[in-house]
């Protein structure tokens, strides 16, 4: 957690100092020493907001409290920043269709998340040979995706591995 450089209490320097409640209500110019005052009667820190030249702004609060709400806006911020991760799905030649349907929800998982797919169909082989069929199968399983993923790079074919990138539709 990045911790706040802000004067506290007696690391102030100004004489006089404009004094806000922990309310937003502003008091006025006061000296430094009935804010102060006025800080420890409530319990609570002086924070010093701005300054200029020898008048400075300070706010009274609760210093661990305003650190604690610092937290967690910094926690609320890393959530909404994350980055969708890519997921991979291998499936072989001879997948049976109930494991191919396993395949297709852990896709309707990934593409509630918001992540992107990358599906994989490795061949072995004398697998090689069958080729046409392997992508065949490949362009149908894309296809029963197409509601929730659609193509962002096409169905490429190296040697023993076919494999097509799938983004999710927004």
């Amino acid at each position: 957690m990045k911790e706040s450089k802000r004067p506290l209490n007696d690391e102030i320097r100004a004489k006089n100092v404009q004094l806000i409640t922990e309310d937003w209500e502003n008091l006025g110019t006061i000296s430094l020493r009935e804010a102060r005052e006025k800080a420890s009667e409530s319990w609570l820190d002086l924070m010093e907001i701005w300054r200029k030249d020898d008048i400075a702004i300070v706010k009274i609060l609760d210093y661990w409290k305003y650190l604690y709400k610092l937290k967690k806006q910094e926690q609320k911020n890393k959530q909404r920043t994350k980055a969708p991760e890519l997921k991979t799905i291998r499936i072989t030649f001879n997948i049976s269709d109930h494991d191919l349907d396993i395949r297709k929800k852990q896709a309707y998982g990934f593409a509630e998340d918001g992540n992107p797919l990358k599906v994989s169909l490795m061949m072995k082989w004398r697998e090689n040979q069958y080729a046409d069929l392997a992508k065949t199968k490949m362009i149908n399983f894309v296809k029963s995706l197409e509601d929730i993923y659609k193509i962002e790079k096409d169905i490429m074919h190296t040697w023993n591995t076919i494999t097509v990138s799938l983004k999710t539709i927004k």
